[in-house]
């Protein structure tokens, strides 16, 4: 089977799930060629990031290797003095609660992490338990 130019490749060979992991990818490839750090320094970084945190229980392997990448980078933007780890940390958890602070369905933005969901515009949350279905449910003899 060929493959028509301009297609768009398989979701499953597709090197990034989400945009942020094209972005942080590209990210310490542009610091790299602007020459903050050789290749060398950062598979040392990366590789120390990877035997220090390996694939959690339940991980997709994509999912550890940017969790990897990303925890790699800030070690590295924090050795280079690119970034502060206080202001890493406190950035980690704007977006947290900016996360928290989010409906369903609508996209994360940092605003978010100031705003509580009590503001009118947020989806008030259903603070009733979901249905179960008796067909679902395991029952010990």
């Amino acid at each position: 089977m060929s493959k028509e130019i301009g297609s768009a490749p398989a979701a499953e060979s597709a090197p990034f799930e989400h945009p942020w992991q094209a972005q942080v990818f590209s990210l310490i490839v542009y610091l790299h060629q602007a020459g903050n750090f050789s290749w060398k320094e950062w598979v040392d970084v990366f590789s120390e990031e990877i035997k220090a945190s390996p694939l959690r229980k339940g991980e997709s392997i994509n999912d550890a290797y940017y969790r990897q990448w990303v925890s790699a980078a800030e070690k590295m933007f924090i050795s280079l003095k690119l970034a502060v780890k206080d202001d890493v940390i406190r950035r980690t958890d704007e977006w947290r609660q900016a996360y928290l602070n989010t409906p369903h369905g609508m996209p994360v933005v940092l605003t978010s992490a100031t705003c509580m969901p009590a503001h009118n515009h947020h989806h008030l949350a259903l603070r009733t338990p979901v249905a179960v279905s008796p067909a679902s449910i395991c029952l010990k003899p």
